[in-house]
């Protein structure tokens, strides 16, 4: 398992689409908190090398955050324009990849990004003053659990 520092899911996954990897989306859920998490799977050459599973923010979440309090019109509207708008997904915190290949870690390792919009910026403190760490909590229960089974 690896943890990573990514800004960009979808620079992310175009990255390892353009290095061969197929990926196709698992599980998606939109939280209560209006962010989401969702799990893809990595294939090369017909064989699962790897997961991936991020929680982020994206385009709709920060017209959401934008239209707090407005009518229910506004929203959809927002909404609306952000579907037809610039899409972006940028992780609000270490996205987690379960690695079982040694050419998948090398790519992940090697990959960097930076926070793709501003509106992502801005959209990314605003869930930071108030989002729960998911993911960071997944990971430290299965750290735990194996800790014990290891113990």
């Amino acid at each position: 398992m690896m943890v990573l520092r990514v800004r960009d899911l979808d620079r992310l996954i175009k990255y390892l689409m353009d290095l061969g990897y197929t990926i196709s989306e698992g599980p998606h859920a939109v939280l209560p908190d209006d962010s989401e998490i969702s799990h893809w799977i990595l294939t090369k050459e017909s064989q699962v090398v790897g997961e991936i599973i991020a929680h982020y923010v994206d385009n709709h979440y920060y017209a959401l955050m934008r239209t707090s309090g407005a009518s229910d019109s506004d929203v959809l509207r927002a909404l609306v324009e952000a579907e037809h708008g610039r899409r972006w997904r940028a992780p609000v915190e270490e996205v987690v990849a379960i690695v079982a290949s040694e050419d998948l870690r090398a790519a992940l390792e090697a990959y960097s990004d930076e926070i793709p919009t501003a509106e992502a910026e801005e959209a990314l403190r605003h869930y930071e003053s108030r989002g729960t760490r998911i993911i960071e909590r997944l990971v430290a229960r299965i750290r735990r659990e194996l800790s014990l089974k290891q113990g």
